[in-house]
């Protein structure tokens, strides 16, 4: 099985994220859009773990969240990974709330490294990936846009608060990936 532990995002961030998804699809760049449904904030990317590691995972991600209340996340901003001269990510950034999720994410490399999972080696940033650039078709332009974004002002996506973190199966298919739930634990 393929698994990731995130928190998704509510619908309606979904719908503004996925807006500033269609003015950048106007660029005529060469990358892959996340699907409005797909979107979410990876606190930890897995990879592929026997159905026997669910039951450790899901004890790591209890015992991350342990001293945690539920938190207020706000989307705000927009930018690229590795950096603007070699995009090849495009995101929505995290303002409040990113020291708590960094917070979940280094507890969740330190738990489930002792299960048996193989610790990140970058540091982690919260975002939520919202394109994958595939080649560098028009990337000054998606750059020069990103900067107007960025100076025009208020560039909010909304806010919510974060109350539960979910184990999520990755299930490919031709047509892109497929994401469930398989287990979630709350935030009180």
């Amino acid at each position: 099985m393929r698994l990731f532990i995130a928190v998704n995002i509510p619908d309606e961030i979904k719908e503004k994220i996925s807006a500033f998804q269609q003015e950048l699809r106007k660029l005529d760049c060469d990358i892959k859009w996340v699907n409005v449904e797909n979107l979410h904030l990876t606190l930890k990317f897995i990879g592929e773990a026997s159905p026997e590691k669910v039951d450790d995972i899901e004890s790591s991600m209890k015992e991350s969240v342990s001293d945690l209340k539920p938190f207020r996340v706000d989307f705000y901003g927009a930018g690229v990974f590795p950096d603007i001269h070699r995009p090849r990510v495009v995101w929505v950034g995290i303002t409040e709330g990113a020291d708590s999720l960094k917070g979940i994410a280094s507890k969740l490399e330190t738990l489930l490294e002792a299960v048996g999972i193989k610790k990140e080696e970058r540091e982690f940033s919260a975002h939520a990936t919202v394109g994958r650039v595939r080649s560098s078709r028009n990337t000054i332009a998606l750059v020069k846009k990103l900067i107007e974004f960025e100076k025009a002002g208020p560039s909010g996506f909304g806010s919510f608060v974060v109350d539960k973190i979910c184990l999520m199966q990755s299930i490919l298919h031709p047509q892109g990936p497929e994401y469930k739930c398989l287990r979630s634990v709350t935030v009180s």
